[in-house]
């Protein structure tokens, strides 16, 4: 909605430039075609640079063009309002040196027309004012883009704290279960195993129906405790779900619009602990990677599983711009990641979309 309403007021304030333009030129009573001519060119160039991607270039020409068309007039206060149009506009399309090369070139064209021509003192005062009011909008415009990209920053360290904080606590938790497990088998176990062992004697010696009754209890006790060690034991499977819950945590907090695709039987993989912190980690560099070097806030992920009944995944998005892909440090660490477990990383680009495609093998086997 934002790119149409500019495009709107863009269209109407080059409507009405030109509309008062060409009336001006009748007016006076000289040739139209001159003007139509030097006004399609500048048109043409204008409409050009979304397509050649070289805005410079294409200001410098239309600014040529400009002071070119003064010729066909003498006043040259009609074409004011198209140098302050195309002046101001160069703000938000130049960056940098370019915008300084093009203020400084549009500066020293306007003076070399104005030492061969007779301009008026208020057409100069015009201009300068059109130069001014240019370069404190371009200092505003560079202002404001650079608070924003520290506020972006911020909000990206924010955001890898935060994961960090959830991911270190959940390796807390889990190592917590391992050795709750650990000592309550290592301990009361042993000594329930030993108590059981004493009352099998002993009934066999005696043959009482009371030491039969406590070697039921103990035998009861023993299982309860087995019970207990293996359902601590498998609290470290967090699964699919939780991998999933924190992916929509990030997707809240970065803006993005995933969409999530689980294929059958997904969600029914036994994945472990270690297992579940590397898919969520290769998940969340795909995220950060389509926030980075995409336009859209789009995302798809696909999770399913393949033949060999490991754990499949797919993330794709548009892509920005055509350069070529380099493996920078987040695919690198991706690619570590999964291969530490067995798993493979595969990075594909068509002209519109960047997939990343892996699979994570499940109990130790193998992929591909």
């Amino acid at each position: 909605m934002g790119v149409l309403k500019l495009f709107i007021c863009r269209l109407i304030c080059s409507v009405l430039i030109y509309g008062t333009l060409f009336i001006h030129t009748i007016h006076e009573g000289v040739a139209i075609t001159s003007t139509l001519f030097l006004v399609t060119g500048i048109l043409f160039f204008y409409f050009l640079m979304p397509i050649i991607h070289k805005p410079l270039i294409n200001y410098i020409m239309i600014l040529f063009l400009i002071i070119l068309s003064n010729f066909t007039t003498s006043s040259h206060l009609y074409w004011l309002p198209l140098i302050g149009f195309f002046v101001v506009e160069a703000t938000f399309q130049l960056k940098g040196k370019q915008y300084y090369f093009f203020y400084a070139f549009s500066i020293a064209a306007c003076i070399f027309f104005g030492i061969f021509h007779n301009i008026q003192i208020y057409v100069l005062l015009l201009m300068a004012t059109i130069f001014v009011v240019s370069y404190l909008l371009f200092l505003y415009v560079e202002n404001s883009l650079s608070k924003g990209a520290i506020y972006e920053q911020l909000i990206m360290e924010y955001r890898l704290l935060k994961r960090k904080s959830v991911e270190q606590e959940l390796l807390v938790r889990a190592e917590e279960r391992t050795k709750i497990a650990r000592d309550f088998h290592d301990s009361v176990g042993h000594k329930m195993t030993s108590l059981l062992m004493q009352l099998e004697i002993i009934s066999i010696q005696n043959k009482t129906d009371s030491l039969e009754v406590a070697k039921d209890l103990a035998r009861e006790s023993l299982e309860e405790t087995r019970y207990a060690v293996r359902q601590l034991k498998s609290a470290e499977t967090t699964g699919i779900q939780s991998v999933i819950q924190l992916i929509r945590k990030l997707e809240m907090e970065s803006r993005l619009h995933i969409h999530f695709t689980l294929k059958n039987g997904v969600l029914s993989l036994p994945i472990s602990n270690t297992e579940s912190i590397v898919l969520y980690r290769v998940l969340q560099e795909s995220l950060t990677n389509a926030m980075k070097h995409s336009h859209s806030k789009e995302v798809e992920v696909i999770l399913g599983i393949n033949s060999l009944h490991n754990l499949h995944f797919e993330v794709t998005n548009k892509l920005l711009s055509d350069r070529p892909v380099v493996q920078g440090f987040g695919l690198t660490n991706m690619e570590e990641r999964l291969k530490e477990i067995g798993g493979e990383l595969k990075v594909l680009r068509t002209e519109q979309q960047f997939i990343l495609t892996g699979s994570i093998p499940i109990n130790g086997l193998i992929i591909y």
